[in-house]
């Protein structure tokens, strides 16, 4: 019943399992907090069956390509993920679901140290405990200097030495996590140095990268760059990858919050949007509030958008009027558009000069209904009287259409033509997208409305099916027949 399909869902994606004739069938599998589902249709969603992880005894992998087995009362469910990898990040969410739901019998879990037989077979599981690690040969950190000789960042949830693979080398690097941002630092001369910057928008994944060496090995992969990292052992390792995905969770709750905009969007049209803005989703928390400054200092002097140096001695900052935010010169190349926000807020229709990536947001977006002024600003109306209009002609609009809607002579079909994907026009009359804002600031969309109620109300009145659809004055029965959409003589 939730809007969104997809809500608190730990993971998904395409596992085979293996059937009782050793057949295996592919499903489309959805692991949520408290069952894991197996789909054999993912357009239909034809749930086939459902396992309760509070029934689920133990978990292992039991082969190097990617066979792993869940226990659920007695009955087993054999699984094949397409690579190892990725059967570890199944186990891996499984176990941190299990912990969460069943949170006492996590003191009562041993850990236990297995031999990792090469040659594996079906029937050889290499684990046998839920929690259980692998040895490998190659242990990790021996030789690693893993000591945070630093304070760390004011706002950091946590910071430590991580190993990233550069070049085919490991280099030591300072790595700090907090709500906002995953930041890397440089050591030198006893002195911090941030040589790079990942905001949490930019995460796309974390996942264990046993096949760099063990299980303190993870990567990192961001919409930028794969980062392939090594911990000081696997619980350390462990930790980061359940708090970044914690982090991750965090920002894609507030996230969903602001692309609800209030309310204003129904699931479809978030689903829509999500797929529209992908990594620019975002952005959206600034398309109904005019942005605060927070100063180049909250953004450690990084571009936000491609992570560069700027201020001081480094490349001039730019400001972008939609978000607040700071960018150098390639990422801010001062096109001007009008700003949405300050448009609702004070009919402000100044060109502001904004980055490239709030420009591409704004047009992906444009013919998006996104924006409910009823619920945003409604005082606008009042104090605006363009707008003013503007409401009146829309109201007007959305009575019409009730009538083109019932009407089988095909005015529908004609009008839809001239609303130019713009239907939305005939359902609420608050609702709004940036390109309707635009041509408002540029006067032409009062114009627009003016011709779609002149061509419906000529076929209202000149309509044999329409005509028997008004109404007479029950107060002085006059034998004129009225419309609800006739405000200046008409009171309904």
């Amino acid at each position: 019943g939730l809007s969104n399909p997809f809500r608190g869902l730990l993971k998904l994606g395409t596992l085979e399992r293996r059937g009782v004739m050793g057949i295996w069938k592919e499903f489309s599998c959805e692991l949520s907090p408290l069952e894991l589902r197996l789909f054999l249709d993912h357009e239909d969603r034809i749930c086939v069956e459902s396992y309760s992880l509070l029934r689920c005894e133990s978990l292992a992998l039991t082969h190097s390509d990617g066979r792993f087995e869940l226990v659920f009362l007695g009955k087993k469910l054999y699984l094949r993920a397409p690579s190892r990898d990725e059967a570890e990040d199944w186990l891996d969410r499984i176990r941190e679901a299990l912990h969460k739901c069943r949170p006492q019998l996590e003191e009562e879990e041993e850990w236990e140290t297995l031999e990792y037989p090469e040659s594996g077979g079906e029937g050889q599981p290499i684990q046998s405990n839920s929690s259980a690690l692998l040895q490998y040969n190659d242990v990790p950190g021996n030789s690693f200097d893993w000591t945070l000789a630093h304070e760390p960042e004011l706002d950091a949830i946590k910071e430590a030495v991580l190993y990233m693979d550069v070049d085919k080398t490991w280099v030591p690097f300072i790595f700090s996590l907090s709500l906002e941002t995953l930041k890397c630092f440089k050591v030198r001369n006893s002195d911090k140095i941030l040589s790079n910057s990942y905001g949490i928008e930019t995460i796309q994944d974390i996942l264990p990268d046993t096949s760099l060496g063990g299980p303190a090995f993870f990567k990192v992969i961001t919409s930028k760059a794969v980062l392939k990292l090594q911990a000081e052992n696997t619980e350390e390792a462990a930790s980061w990858r359940e708090l970044v995905r914690e982090v991750l969770m965090s920002y894609l709750e507030s996230a969903e919050e602001a692309l609800t905009l209030g309310g204003s969007l129904d699931g479809h049209s978030q689903v829509v949007l999500k797929n529209i803005v992908k990594e620019n989703g975002f952005l959206l928390q600034y398309l109904v509030a005019i942005p605060v400054e927070k100063g180049l200092d909250s953004q450690s002097y990084i571009c936000a958008g491609c992570s560069r140096q700027i201020g001081f001695s480094f490349t001039k900052p730019k400001l972008c009027a939609f978000s607040g935010l700071y960018y150098c010169d390639s990422c801010h190349q001062d096109e001007e558009t009008v700003i949405p926000s300050r448009l609702i807020h004070n009919w402000d229709l100044t060109k502001r000069g904004v980055c490239r990536q709030a420009l591409k947001f704004l047009t992906q977006i444009r013919n998006q209904p996104l924006i409910n002024l009823k619920l945003v600003n409604e005082s606008l109306y009042d104090h605006v009287e363009r707008m003013g209009r503007i409401r009146q002609s829309r109201e007007q609009l959305k009575l019409l259409g009730d009538y083109l809607i019932m009407c089988r002579s095909g005015a529908l079909k004609e009008l839809s033509k001239r609303l130019d994907h713009r239907h939305y026009l005939l359902e609420c009359p608050h609702k709004y997208s940036v390109t309707d804002l635009r041509q408002i600031a540029d006067g032409v969309f009062e114009t627009f409305l003016q011709s779609l109620l002149q061509f419906a109300s000529h076929h209202v009145y000149n309509c044999d099916l329409c005509t028997q659809r008004g109404f007479i004055c029950q107060i002085c029965n006059s034998s004129d027949i009225i419309f609800p959409f006739e405000f200046d003589t008409t009171t309904r």
